[in-house]
């Protein structure tokens, strides 16, 4: 099997500009699928309290809340508590780690949680069990009359889904944080990710096939600024592509004859070509073709 000689520098071009395109596409689909099997294998190292206080990490919390005691009743030293106040603060914190002046993990009250995952939910996830406490609670005076109205009234938006849906409208769906959500899924490829990459690709061959056209027709302008109709100078161009290609074909093919001992005894020969041009007409309109060439023989 011969492989096909590229003769063109346009053609060279092209060539090269799309084997860099391949190899791009390749190397991009390669990462992304080694990013896919590698974030479905990625757990939490931490998965309760009781690991980060194993391994001696720093833990947030919120500032004021009651949190702090609650960490101080699950045997965390004080020197491992950070109190913080914003959600920003949060996000600086698990962002630098426990070794840089952060935290490995903060725990808060559960609808704060929730409305920080639902800034940051694409970079944190809540993992471990869920720790009761008392919760929120309403503190009226004793004996006073708005006791049982409010009791029912909870009741019954607990029961009717009334404060599930209160909870979603404020604080984001609850399903996309579950605890075991811990994998988050890689980002993948699409058309738009490699539109630059195309779009140079696309310019590319287009100059090149523009560059090749404004020469092709510069050097037959005799064929077009002929008299003869449109379909006989795209006729005429056709046959003189096509007969340029022959050419470059038979060069890319021809192999070398070998020399020096058949030559004493075959016979002299020796070409001279006219210089002259002939002119020809075919359809309407004159072409220049090179004249034939003469053989002189003379036997040895």
């Amino acid at each position: 099997m011969t492989e096909e000689k590229v003769n063109s520098n346009l053609t060279r071009f092209v060539v090269i500009v799309w084997v860099f395109v391949v190899l791009v596409l390749t190397s991009s689909y390669t990462a992304n699928l080694a990013s896919m099997l590698t974030i479905q294998q990625l757990h939490p190292t931490i998965t309760d309290l009781h690991d980060l206080r194993k391994n001696g990490d720093f833990v947030g919390y919120q500032d004021g809340s009651y949190v702090r005691g609650f960490l101080k009743d699950m045997h965390f030293e004080d020197s491992k508590l950070r109190n913080y106040s914003t959600l920003e603060d949060y996000d600086d914190a698990l962002s630098r780690g426990s070794r840089n002046g952060g935290v490995a993990a903060i725990v808060d009250e559960l609808p704060y949680l929730r409305l920080f995952l639902e800034k940051y939910s694409h970079k944190y996830t809540m993992v471990g069990p869920t720790y009761e406490t008392a919760g929120f609670g309403f503190a009226f005076q004793r004996g006073s009359p708005l006791l049982p109205d409010v009791s029912r009234a909870i009741l019954d938006l607990r029961e009717g889904g009334n404060l599930m849906k209160i909870s979603n409208k404020w604080l984001g769906e609850e399903g996309c944080r579950d605890s075991d959500a811990t994998v988050k899924t890689s980002k993948s490829l699409t058309l738009d990710s490699f539109k630059g990459l195309f779009f140079i690709s696309l310019l590319s061959s287009s100059s090149a096939l523009a560059i090749f056209l404004s020469i092709f027709f510069y050097e037959n302008r005799v064929i077009l600024a002929s008299n003869a109709s449109i379909k006989q100078k795209i006729y005429a161009l056709a046959r003189v592509f096509d007969e340029e290609k022959d050419i470059l074909s038979s060069k890319a093919s021809k192999t070398p004859t070998p020399r020096g001992i058949a030559a004493a005894q075959s016979p002299a020969i020796s070409i001279s070509y006219q210089h002259e041009e002939v002119f020809s007409q075919d359809e309407g309109f004159s072409t220049t073709e090179p004249g034939t060439p003469i053989h002189h023989a003379t036997a040895s």
